[in-house]
């Protein structure tokens, strides 16, 4: 039963990091085209504004979401080194 309890825990901790992932890109990318939106607004200069907000998002979620995985990346293969050490112990 424990078993089953810590795999539950695992693949709830995945679809975590999965949702985070995308709702971060999804920021990024409204953030910048709001950005966009009111330099256009600002500067008269429709649509270079929201042109480069949508180029701006796009990188800026691209950057988070290659921290994110990064970082998930590490945190599995620590994990799967605690579990390899833990199956030799036995």
């Amino acid at each position: 039963m424990k078993q089953h309890s810590e795999g539950l825990i695992k693949k709830a901790g995945s679809l975590g990091n999965v949702l985070s992932t995308g709702f971060t890109g999804g920021v990024c990318l409204a953030l910048s085209l709001f950005i966009g939106y009111k330099v256009d607004q600002y500067f008269l200069c429709d649509p270079w504004g929201i042109i480069g907000g949508i180029i701006l998002g796009i990188a800026a979620a691209f950057v988070q979401t290659w921290k994110q995985l990064r970082e998930s990346m590490g945190v599995f293969a620590r994990e799967n080194e605690r579990d390899k050490e833990k199956t030799t112990q036995l």
